[in-house]
């Protein structure tokens, strides 16, 4: 089930979970057959009520009177089943985003219930962690006969998983379908709700049978296009990114942290140099130090050995739950005396809420409002902890655009993030983490075209032919139709600039 911020996508979900906590009027009727629903929030840190991961597994199943041995018994099968192991003894609170997602949607498979809703699931994961939860999904659905809806933004491996496509919009359902069937019905900005290979295929070609997955995909793309220069177009497309790393760079030197004394470690004699005045992702598996590194570079904590250097005077910071930062009972109330941050709500659509409780938005209307609040305050350094967590293709490329302008006017953006289609169109930089250490920073094409997992679906469908194809714009210019060997692409883009 797919829409833009605000179509109704997760007040759907949680009246099938049987919830009756919504506030408002009803007409019509919801005939549910599900005996057991199950449902996954959208924020992950808000399902959870215990404080070690085995128990949160198994809260569900002791509400239920379940015997205690029975219990143990569907513990281990679900660990097992999603490779839980290491974390079980673990503090909840000591989990990162991603980490929580997973366990609250171990949770919810533990009670075997016969439908489980899943609001955006993989919002927080990396995406090989994302392809896995996926194929944990197919088997769930294969093997164990358990319905899934999902509700989704970032829909490169979720479509070719799916048997019906649902589109919403205000707070209707515009038209559902197998996927191919939904696809060919539409054009124009809902077009963008489809992966990207599949939104190529479609400016591409008009008779041809869909490619829903990425080797269906690949052949597709293999046999219809062709190298513009066979001996490999574009070399010379790698640099040397630290050349490109100029001025005052802010530099980390061998930083090590824990939360604890008993904890191990978090960063592990991390060091790197991130440039400014540029905007740079940070990358890396779920657990590997991403959010910790911008707490300490905002100075919500401290580096227990290693040194910092140039890091520039009060940064802003955006946390993964962008609830937290507002204490006011409406929109306009958490704009007051912000000029900026008004002018940001008109930006991104938000003018029509200020009346709302911050509360009361969805999660990618919240989501966009913590952006208005912290990048409309004037500083030199910005930090972002998953940004386009819960954001829809228009607004995802209209915060892009105004990432791109504020880097041009000196400011230095520092983002985590997941979303490898937006980090490949909008950032200079890529930084990728792993245990706790910054292991590479690199010019952003140089990093995709040499990642194979850390990269964008069309460079994994199109790398045979080039390497250096990592969006949509890349086809025109590297490759040509074998048959007219000539290519021209309208502008996909449909919104407004900066």
């Amino acid at each position: 089930m797919a829409g833009a911020s605000g179509s109704g996508k997760t007040t759907l979900l949680r009246q099938l979970s049987g919830s009756t906590v919504l506030q408002g009027k009803e007409q019509g009727s919801l005939i549910n057959n599900a005996v057991l629903p199950a449902y996954v929030w959208q924020d992950p840190a808000a399902q959870i009520v215990t404080d070690r991961a085995e128990y949160e597994i198994v809260f569900g199943l002791e509400n239920r009177g379940m015997p205690k041995e029975k219990m143990q018994r569907r513990l281990a099968e679900v660990v097992t089943f999603f490779g839980l192991e290491e974390m079980a003894g673990r503090d909840t609170m000591s989990l990162s985003g991603g980490e929580m997602q997973t366990l609250n949607a171990a949770a919810a498979v533990a009670q075997n219930p016969d439908l489980l809703l899943l609001d955006e699931p993989t919002s927080q994961l990396d995406p090989v962690a994302s392809r896995h939860f996926y194929e944990f999904l197919r088997q769930v659905n294969e093997e164990l006969g358990i319905t899934i809806i999902i509700t989704e933004q970032r829909l490169e491996d979720v479509v070719p998983l799916a048997d019906e496509m649902i589109l919403m919009e205000d707070g209707r359902i515009c038209t559902s379908g197998r996927p191919e069937e939904v696809f060919r019905q539409l054009s124009g900005g809902l077009l963008s709700f489809f992966p990207s290979y599949m939104q190529l295929f479609h400016r591409m070609e008009k008779s041809a049978e869909v490619p829903l997955t990425k080797k269906e995909a690949r052949k597709w793309f293999c046999s219809s296009f062709r190298a513009k220069e066979p001996d490999g177009p574009g070399a010379g497309e790698h640099t040397d990114s630290l050349n490109l790393i100029t001025g005052n760079p802010i530099i980390g030197k061998n930083l090590f942290f824990r939360y604890e004394k008993s904890l191990p470690d978090v960063l592990r004699d991390c060091s790197f140099s991130f440039a400014r005045g540029r905007v740079t992702c940070l990358a890396g598996g779920n657990g590997s130090g991403k959010t910790t590194l911008l707490e300490i570079l905002y100075g919500r904590y401290r580096a227990y050995h290693g040194k910092l250097k140039n890091v520039p005077d009060q940064p802003i910071f955006l946390p993964q739950q962008p609830g937290y930062l507002f204490l006011k009972d409406t929109v306009e109330e958490c704009c007051s005396g912000r000029e900026r941050m008004k002018e940001l709500l008109s930006y991104f659509g938000l003018e029509g809420l200020q009346e709302r409780h911050p509360g009361d938005l969805s999660g990618g209307e919240l989501q966009r409002l913590g952006l208005c609040h912290v990048l409309g305050q004037e500083t030199e350094l910005y930090l972002l902890d998953e940004p386009t967590k819960g954001l829809d293709s228009q607004n995802k490329r209209l915060l892009g655009r105004l990432l791109r302008n504020m880097s041009s006017q000196g400011k230095t953006i520092l983002a985590v993030s997941h979303d490898m289609e937006f980090a490949a169109e909008f950032t200079d930089f890529m930084a990728l983490m792993f245990q706790g250490a910054v292991q590479l920073v690199a010019d952003t094409r140089e990093f995709f075209v040499e990642n194979q997992f850390y990269t964008t679906s069309l460079n994994r469908i199109a790398r045979e032919i080039c390497l250096y194809i990592i969006t949509q714009e890349d086809v025109e210019r590297y490759v040509e139709k074998k048959d007219s060997g000539c290519l021209s692409f309208p502008d996909p883009g449909g919104t407004a600039g900066v």
